[in-house]
């Protein structure tokens, strides 16, 4: 089998899964990245909680 010919054949092949493999490892190295990671203590509850908890009639006021 020549290159031309495998070429012609698999031409989607052997640019998509360099490419794939390329774009996973980059989102990888950017979630990785501690510049994007929130740190611990800046954790807080959702604000939805509080409603959940409350009873009806307080939020109906609302």
């Amino acid at each position: 089998m020549s290159f031309q010919k495998f070429w012609k054949e698999h031409k989607v092949l052997v640019v998509m899964i360099p490419l794939v493999g390329l774009i996973h490892f980059g989102w990888y190295r950017i979630r990785s990245s501690p510049i994007f990671q929130i740190p611990k203590d800046n954790i807080r509850e959702p604000d939805h909680l509080p409603l959940a908890i409350a009873p009806k009639d307080q939020i109906q006021e609302k």
